[in-house]
C-alpha cells in the first residue's frame, strides 16, 4: 500500500496505529484484488466511512499490492462523517479517539465525478509508471465485462421454462453476425446463448462442454470459409477445446468461447490492414505474450500466417529470427524487474517466460555478460562487484 503522508493527516495517523493501520491495509488489499479481477478502479468506503479509490499493483499480472487514494467524503456530508468516525472509533479496542478527531480537518470533500476521475488517473499513472500493463488490464476488463453480460443475461432468463437449444436456429444467428462482421452483435448473442446453456445444462460442466463444442465448430467453419488456412483454424479450435476440457469452472469455458469469437474478428481486422508488415504483427503479438511459451507455431496461429512465412520473413524484415526477438523481449523485461522491483531471481525467471532459474541465468549471462544477481547489485551505487572475465572469444556486452 503506497501512501503520501502529506495528502491526509487523518489517514497517515490511522496507518501508523497498530489496529487501525491493519484495518486500512486490509481494506486496501481487498479493494486491490477487486481491481485485479475487474480491470477497473475500485471505489469503496473504508473502515472509517471515508471514500477511497484503489487500483492493483500487478506488473505482468502478478499481484504485488494496491495503490489507494482516500481521505474523502461526499459533498454535503461533513457533519455526518464526523459522527460516523466518532462512532466507529468507539468500537475499536485500545484506541484513543482524540488524536483521530483532531485530524478530521485534513479530510477533503469530493464530488462523485471527481472521485471517478481520480480513479481513472490512478489507473493511467499505473500504466505510465510501469506498475501495470495496459494490455493486461484491458484484457482482464474485457473478460470481466463479458462475465457480467453473461450474468445479466442469466438473471433475465432465470425463472423461465427453458427448452433445449435450437442448434440450427441459434447457430444461424451466430453465422449471420460473423458474416456481417458485426462484432457487438456476435458478442451480445454469445453472452445470451451461454447464459441459456448454463440454465439448460444446470451448470453441469460435461453438458456445457458438449453444447460449446457446436459453437466452436461453427466459428471455425466460418473462419475457413472466409479464407483462413484450414490447419491454422482447426488447430486453434483444438487448442481452445483442450483448455475447455481441462477447465474446472464455467467462467473459463465461457471465456474460451468468447475469445474464439474475438479472434475471428481480430483476423478480419488483420486482413483489413494488409499494409502492415508481417514482422510488425508478430512483434505486436510477442509484446503481449513473450512471458508465455510463445512458440513460433502459436505466433503463426495468432497472426494468421504460416510458420514458414514467419520463419523466412522475420530475418528479412528485422534481421533477427523469431527466437532471438522473443529472447530480447524477455531479457529487456528481466532487466526492468531486476532494476525496479525486489522480486526474487526465480520469480523473475518465471514471470519473463524462462523455463527455470538456471535457464534464465544462462541466457541472461550470455546476453549481458553478468548474472542476474550481479546485474542487480551493480545498480546499487554503494555496492562494489567484481565480475569474472568473459571466456576467450566472447566480447563483453554493454549493460
Amino acid at each position: 500500500m503506497l501512501m503520501n503522508i502529506q495528502t491526509c493527516a487523518f489517514c497517515a495517523y490511522s496507518l501508523k496505529q497498530p489496529v487501525t493501520g491493519d484495518y486500512c491495509r486490509y481494506a486496501c488489499h481487498g479493494a486491490a484484488m477487486q481491481t485485479l479481477s475487474s480491470g477497473e478502479p475500485h471505489y469503496q468506503r473504508c473502515w472509517a466511512g471515508l471514500l477511497t479509490v484503489n487500483v492493483a499493483a500487478a506488473p505482468r499480472g502478478v499481484y504485488r499490492g494496491g495503490v489507494e487514494s482516500g481521505g474523502f467524503y461526499a459533498e454535503g456530508e461533513a457533519d455526518e462523517i464526523r459522527e460516523i468516525i466518532a462512532a466507529r472509533l468507539k468500537a475499536v479496542p485500545h484506541v484513543n479517539p482524540a488524536p483521530f478527531m483532531a485530524r478530521i480537518g485534513s479530510l477533503r470533500e469530493l464530488s462523485a465525478s471527481a472521485l471517478r476521475g481520480l480513479g481513472l488517473l490512478l489507473l493511467e499513472n499505473s500504466f505510465s509508471e510501469g506498475i501495470n500493463s495496459s494490455r493486461t488490464v484491458q484484457k482482464q476488463h474485457e473478460r470481466y465485462e463479458r462475465q457480467r453480460q453473461i450474468a445479466e443475461a442469466y438473471a433475465t432468463l432465470q425463472g423461465r421454462e427453458m427448452s433445449p437449444p435450437d442448434v440450427l436456429g441459434d447457430t444461424y444467428q451466430l453465422v449471420s453476425h460473423l458474416h456481417r462482421g458485426d462484432r457487438d452483435g456476435a458478442m451480445q448473442f454469445i453472452s445470451g446463448y451461454l447464459a441459456k446453456l448454463l440454465l439448460v445444462s444446470r451448470w453441469n460442466l460435461t453438458r456445457l462442454r458438449a453444447h460449446v463444442r457446436v459453437l466452436m465448430a461453427v466459428i471455425t467453419s466460418q473462419d475457413i470459409l472466409e479464407g483462413m488456412d484450414w490447419t491454422a483454424a482447426t488447430s486453434r479450435e483444438l487448442l481452445a477445446m483442450a483448455r475447455i476440457e481441462k477447465a474446472d469452472n464455467v467462467e473459463v469455458i465461457c471465456s474460451e468461447v468468447a475469445e474464439l469469437v474475438l479472434a475471428h474478428f481480430g483476423r478480419l481486422d488483420a486482413d483489413a490492414q494488409r499494409g502492415v508488415r508481417l514482422s510488425d504483427r508478430v512483434l505486436a503479438w510477442l509484446q503481449g505474450h513473450f512471458h508465455e511459451p510463445a512458440t513460433l507455431r502459436e505466433a503463426a496461429r495468432a497472426v494468421g500466417a504460416s510458420v514458414s512465412a514467419i520463419a523466412h520473413r522475420l530475418p528479412a524484415e528485422t534481421g533477427k529470427p523469431y527466437g532471438r526477438l522473443r529472447l530480447e523481449l524477455r531479457i529487456a523485461q528481466a532487466k526492468r524487474l531486476l532494476a525496479e522491483t525486489d522480486m526474487g531471481i526465480s520469480e523473475i525467471a518465471e514471470t519473463c517466460g524462462f523455463s527455470d532459474q538456471s535457464h534464465f541465468t544462462r541466457c541472461f549471462r550470455a546476453e549481458v555478460n553478468l548474472t542476474p544477481g550481479r546485474f542487480r547489485a551493480l545498480l546499487d551505487p554503494g555496492t562494489a562487484v567484481l565480475e569474472a572475465s568473459p571466456p576467450p572469444g566472447n566480447r563483453a556486452k554493454n549493460v
